[in-house]
């Protein structure tokens, strides 16, 4: 039988204890309703966050540019793809699985297998996300065609984007054959 630990840290333990399960669409459906919207809102709420900091960062490089006589200016465009990166890495490959906008939307990362991702996976993803916006029309009609509401991205580093565990009524009803 698979429980959810609803109190405290968010986990899917199998019978023997394990933090991850198979997560199947037909079998753990609770897991996905509404997913797409909640995607969509997080990806909004993370842009606006790192827009935020984003407006900072150029402000501390305006100021360290006329300390340094212009110097500082030159690393601007490299840190500032850094900060996104670290921002969204740091995120999908901490304990919670998610960035601050998922976490806010209830949503969190997990590998195909229901185990959390590593801060390495969690790079891959966002670096391939960021690629695959070459391929928009895709990337967009993707989630559309299969059960786990999977992005190109998902499929390419093998993880998929569920409801917290902690998020799911109390009342919804989790078995595992």
């Amino acid at each position: 039988m698979t429980t959810v630990d609803r109190a405290g840290p968010v986990h899917w333990r199998d019978a023997s204890g394990a933090d991850a399960i198979h997560i199947d669409a037909d079998r753990y459906p609770e897991l996905f309703d509404g997913i797409l919207k909640k995607r969509f809102m997080a990806f909004v709420i993370d842009w606006l966050l790192l827009a935020v900091a984003t407006v900072f960062l150029t402000l501390v490089f305006v100021v360290l540019g006329l300390l340094t006589f212009g110097l500082a200016w030159a690393a601007l465009p490299f840190v500032t793809p850094l900060m996104w990166l670290a921002y969204f890495t740091f995120s999908i490959g901490s304990p919670s699985s998610a960035t601050p906008g998922m976490r806010f939307m209830g949503i969190e990362v997990r590998t195909w297998d229901g185990a959390r991702p590593e801060y390495l996976q969690g790079a891959l993803q966002t670096l391939v996300f960021y690629l695959s916006w070459s391929t928009t029309i895709i990337l967009f009609l993707f989630p559309f065609f299969n059960k786990r509401r999977r992005c190109l991205h998902d499929y390419l580093i093998g993880t998929v984007v569920i409801n917290s565990p902690s998020s799911i009524p109390p009342d919804a009803q989790v078995i595992s054959h």
